[in-house]
């Protein structure tokens, strides 16, 4: 699934899992479609590649998200997973 969206918020999450310290960098995003929008803004987890290209560079800015998979998160929140196509 294509989206575009607005990144409102970008932060690092760290945690300890079942192989050690784990962390990673989650953007907020809220989605710009003019016709039929999310209603709840929803997070999207950077992967390591994406973390060295764009970690610190695209909060405020549009991107557009290629979504493979969205979890459910701590909060009831959806964590989105796929791939950044572009910044716009």
């Amino acid at each position: 699934m294509k989206t575009s969206v607005q990144v409102i918020n970008e932060r690092a999450e760290s945690f300890t899992g079942k192989r050690g310290r784990v962390e990673q960098t989650v953007l907020s995003c809220l989605d710009v479609d003019p016709v039929h929008p999310f209603l709840n803004t929803f997070d999207y987890v950077l992967s390591e590649d994406e973390t060295k290209k764009h970690s610190g560079k695209i909060q405020g800015k549009r991107i557009e998200l290629g979504v493979t998979n969205f979890e459910p998160a701590f909060g009831g929140r959806l964590r989105a997973r796929g791939h950044i196509l572009t910044v716009a």
